[in-house]
């Protein structure tokens, strides 16, 4: 099992950043006003509260107190960049997305177990869905709507594929 005292700063900001992205991943596949905002609280609270696969506790566990402490920093910002084609692009914007995410689960894969690789992109996927499934989609006042859209379902499996899993 690996720790953060076996990361750079950087690369711990890369693990850090990995469920957020994935997160924001889902909530850009289906952008729907109604529902920006309880998946950024779902994503938000699937952080900090996902069920952790026993084989990757240690590392998340740290990632989520990392997370606690950073959610009271007011002026905490993000180490993700995109360049002004990717901002102006949606697939390029989730391309970018998809390579980071991808990117933070090869470290962990390079620095500790294959075991607890995988248990840290479980991790990333149950953020993932847990994001998808806090808002509704579609319908009218809530009356048609579904948990999980089609393009959320698309993009769910876009994200495990590029994980592996």
């Amino acid at each position: 099992m690996t720790t953060k005292t076996d990361y750079t700063a950087e690369e711990w900001g890369q693990l850090m950043q990995a469920p957020i992205l994935a997160g924001t991943y889902l909530i850009i596949a289906d952008l729907a006003v109604t529902s920006v905002f309880k998946e950024t609280a779902g994503m938000s609270k699937a952080i900090l509260a996902q069920p952790v696969p026993e084989d990757a506790q240690d590392l998340v566990g740290a990632l989520v107190a990392d997370f606690q402490d950073k959610s009271k920093d007011k002026d905490a910002k993000s180490d993700f960049d995109l360049t002004d084609e990717q901002k102006k692009d949606p697939e390029a914007t989730k391309a970018a997305m998809l390579t980071e995410i991808e990117e933070a689960a090869n470290l962990v894969a390079e620095k500790g177990s294959a075991e607890e690789a995988t248990g840290y992109k479980k991790w990333i996927m149950g953020v993932a869905q847990a994001t998808a499934e806090a808002g509704r989609e579609g319908g009218f006042l809530g009356i048609g709507s579904v948990r999980v859209s089609d393009q959320e379902k698309a993009a769910l499996a876009e994200l495990s594929s590029g994980l592996g899993l």
